[in-house]
């Protein structure tokens, strides 16, 4: 786990650029460095992970350099490894199983390759300037903002977020930073001292199997997730897909949970367990440094859980865990899946509600004309997506507007403290034995996982599922302290476009709302800075 930072064209400073790249220092605490290209530098911050041989970063190979973040997953294989596969699977068009960003100088050809692995795991931001050529990019969004400077919001990705809780076409809440989509890779030429885009293609998750059995892969997954020289952990959650993981991990691996004020316990006492206790004393300051490092606004409440077990985790010294993140979207598990089956037939407008909630009325915090123009703009996505079919529409909205934020969260709260997270189900060629399973039965979801763990655990009993996210039916002060903090932010969240927010919506707004508009808030707020 590493982190990536480019600058080339106009406007390159080289004091700036090193300033910037020690902004990724948490990501990479064991190494740094850095190339000059053409117009620019190439930097990479290094946490190595699957082995721990020293050599100069960027790394080079062949005649070629990469800054790189993830791990691609193949038997002892170092960094130089792992850069080669990454190299030929491009060459072929076919990507290796792994997590990763990757930024690709090849001096011969002038080009440079950004890269993004196909479920998104690994994330990298980018900023083009098409009629000046310049482009940088880096693992997070902090050091952009050193090299660019004040940006201004960008309304539109901010009016989505109100409407949906997330943004819809991989752009940040900053004016023009937007996000490597999952499996996109984006080619440019160097020259004149500019960076010209040539080519943009997409590489989908196409990794095949080494068996039919679900049980036989995920436990192949597993090891490939494991196999680290530091010491790991697993994060548990007490759901399906964390306790299926820890029928495999070893016994005395050491293990995470949260424990939340006045919420019911759901993960039964194991072996080397931590209890991690938040309270709702430390809600506010607990999600205002999730937020910061998140660098957006979100409808995810599980922001705040993954930032307390990440100082947890960091405090107790380990650099990897192993997250069930995935098996909702590749299984089927949320309940909207049953919502969405063929059989009760959907238009645009029902898919996107059933996916998003009553986007249409939240939309009413925002002008008329915008509110119409983002309503349009979802539903051309439904529509355009429900063309392709009915499973291809729900795998495209699947993977960008469930599980890459996801992954996101995991990524820059865990790597705030320098831990890079592992997921078993989206490795091994798992998702395409799930997409070829019977996922869905009687009103019951993930019915392959349900089955495995039958097995593998007799006592265990199906549920429905209970979302990863705080009990705010539990937690009535920090509903409370969400409403005043609004209350004191109204006049500052209309300046970023919702000038329909008046005192009376804040009292009745719901609780899901309440915490998209105050994070929305404490990002404003955090980043005021920069805007």
């Amino acid at each position: 786990m590493c982190g990536i930072l480019g600058d080339i064209g106009p406007g390159f400073d080289g004091t700036q650029f090193r300033q910037a790249l020690q902004g990724l220092h948490h990501r990479g605490p064991y190494g740094e460095g850095y190339i000059d290209l053409p117009a620019g530098a190439l930097g990479m911050t290094r946490l190595p992970m699957s082995g721990a041989t020293s050599l100069p970063i960027p790394v080079r190979f062949r005649e070629n350099f990469a800054a790189y973040n993830g791990e691609v997953y193949s038997p002892n294989a170092e960094i130089i490894d792992e850069v080669r596969l990454l190299y030929e699977g491009i060459e072929k068009g076919e990507l290796p199983d792994g997590m990763f960003a990757l930024a690709l100088w090849q001096p011969h050809s002038a080009s440079l390759i950004l890269q993004r692995d196909s479920y998104g795991i690994k994330p990298l931001y980018y900023f083009y300037q098409a009629d000046r050529g310049r482009l940088i990019f880096s693992s997070e969004l902090m050091p952009l903002l050193t090299l660019l400077g004040n940006r201004t919001p960008n309304i539109a990705a901010i009016a989505q977020i109100v409407a949906t809780g997330v943004t819809l076409e991989g752009e940040s809440l900053f004016s023009g930073i937007r996000l490597v989509a999952p499996g996109e890779q984006l080619r440019f030429r160097l020259g004149d001292g500019k960076a010209l885009l040539v080519q943009r293609q997409h590489f989908p998750p196409q990794t095949e199997p080494t068996s039919t059995s679900i049980e036989e892969t995920l436990g192949e997954a597993i090891n490939r997730c494991k196999a680290t020289f530091r010491p790991t952990a697993l994060l548990l959650s007490g759901g399906m897909d964390s306790t299926l993981l820890n029928t495999w991990v070893e016994p005395d691996m050491a293990k995470f949970t949260l424990a939340l004020e006045n919420a019911e316990e759901t993960v039964c006492s194991k072996s080397n367990l931590h209890w991690i206790s938040l309270e709702q004393t430390a809600f506010m300051s607990v999600l205002r440094k999730a937020v910061k490092n998140f660098g957006a606004a979100t409808r995810m409440s599980s922001l705040l859980m993954y930032q307390q077990l990440a100082d947890a985790v960091g405090d107790a010294g380990y650099h990897c865990v192993l997250l069930g993140e995935g098996a909702d979207e590749l299984f089927w598990g949320y309940p909207r899946y049953l919502d969405l089956q063929p059989s009760t037939g959907h238009d645009a407008v029902s898919f996107a509600r059933i996916w998003f909630g009553d986007y249409q009325n939240k939309a009413k915090l925002l002008s008329s004309q915008v509110a119409s123009e983002l309503n349009e703009q979802i539903e051309a996505l439904a529509s355009s997506a429900l063309r392709k079919g009915y499973e291809a529409a729900i795998d495209y909205f699947d993977l960008h507007y469930s599980l890459e934020p996801l992954l996101r969260r995991a990524d820059h709260l865990l790597m705030s403290r320098a831990i890079e997270a592992r997921t078993p189900y989206l490795h091994a060629g798992l998702g395409m034995l799930a997409s070829r399973s019977t996922r869905l039965a009687e009103g019951i979801t993930k019915i392959p996982l349900c089955n495995l763990l039958q097995q593998r655990l007799p006592n265990w009993q199906w549920k429905p599922k209970q979302h990863f996210r705080l009990p705010f039916s539990y937690w009535p002060k920090a509903v409370q302290e969400m409403r005043h903090h609004l209350l004191e932010n109204c006049e500052t969240l209309r300046d970023l476009g919702l000038v329909n927010l008046a005192p009376a919506y804040i009292e009745a707004m719901d609780n899901a709302q309440l915490f998209t508009l105050t994070t929305l808030s404490l990002w404003q707020q955090e980043y005021e800075v920069n805007l």
